[in-house]
């Protein structure tokens, strides 16, 4: 049988809780190799590619303005009193 590799986030009501710690074995049951969430940072990163012959041409001035709109969807949504700060730079 394949070795099987615990999940590296522990969630509780679709809400990460916990990270895992790779070095240790990670028994959330025992409360082993838990770690908490730092709640000072966490950097989110991506790449977005469309095909959309419109918005492909969009400018970057453009792109950044939805990022800022989307930042603020998330400041009001049903998580906002999650996040201290939040920033988006398109380059």
């Amino acid at each position: 049988m394949a070795d099987v590799k615990p999940p590296h986030c522990i969630i509780v009501a679709s809400t990460v809780t916990a990270l895992c710690d790779k070095k240790a074995k990670c028994e959330p049951s025992a409360g082993t190799g838990i770690q908490s969430i730092a709640d000072n940072v966490t950097t989110l990163s991506g790449i977005l590619t469309t095909t959309n012959i419109i918005v492909a041409n969009w400018s970057r001035s453009m792109w950044q303005s939805i990022v800022n709109r989307a930042i603020r969807m998330l400041a009001s949504g049903p998580f906002g009193s999650h996040f201290f700060t939040a920033t988006a730079i398109v380059s």
